[in-house]
């Protein structure tokens, strides 16, 4: 669902994955490395998510990081890879919050209403890492927009597909949780993009739409149904 939402017209057979930059570095300089990279990788996350991928420059990176552009040539050697790189750490770090978090409800809607707001709580305490993909959506090259729907989005979405594994083994409810898969898909687009202080509004309209997908009161309780 995510997928199709980002992906552009022509998908890109070359996978992101190969595309991540790894360092070969001597064993005594390994944490200095690991400290720049480090460092690299969260100012262009934070400049890439307010300003975009065309209104990003390297100098703007390295004003933030406080390392000079050779340094940040020397870890990435272009700014569509260091945009790739910044998109796929922040991208593991909210999959990995969101398994951390999800998976642990009594019954299929207290698992879904989990997810919802799993991904809401990442995007609080990670600020600015959902707005990269909403930057990636509407501003990045194509290539990259295709990329990152073929390899990556898919797992945002695996969240839901999980949840009906859990409780719907032999796939009898798949109307139910392709309609959730697309409520999903919109809220983290709406998330991507909404204004600091809204962010509460998406996720109550959100979790409408799926109280009525699932006939559940706000309690996350199956509703009666009528005789």
């Amino acid at each position: 669902m995510v997928a199709r939402a980002v992906r552009g017209a022509t998908i890109q057979k070359r996978p992101m994955k190969a595309d991540i930059e790894t360092e070969s570095v001597s064993e005594a300089s390994v944490d200095a490395e690991l400290s720049a990279r480090e460092r690299i990788l969260d100012a262009a996350r934070k400049a890439f998510s307010q300003n975009g991928y065309f209104g990003t420059s390297i100098r703007q990176i390295s004003n933030l990081c406080g390392l000079k552009q050779p340094s940040i040539y020397h870890h990435f050697d272009s700014k569509e890879n260091l945009f790739r790189n910044a998109l796929h750490s922040s991208h593991k770090e909210m999959m990995d919050f969101i398994l951390s978090r999800t998976g642990s409800g009594d019954n299929l809607a207290e698992d879904v209403i989990q997810v919802f707001h799993a991904f809401m709580d990442f995007h609080r305490d990670r600020r600015g890492a959902l707005h990269l993909l909403g930057n990636l959506i509407y501003s990045a090259p194509d290539n990259l927009r295709d990329e990152y729907a073929e390899t990556y989005a898919p797992e945002m979405t695996g969240a839901i597909e999980r949840v009906f594994r859990r409780w719907d083994p032999e796939n009898k409810q798949e109307e139910l949780k392709i309609c959730i898969n697309h409520t999903l898909t919109a809220y983290l687009i709406e998330l991507s993009v909404r204004d600091r202080g809204r962010e509460e509004e998406s996720l109550t309209q959100a979790l409408r739409c799926v109280h009525y997908i699932l006939r559940i009161d706000p309690t996350g309780h199956s509703a009666p149904k009528n005789d």
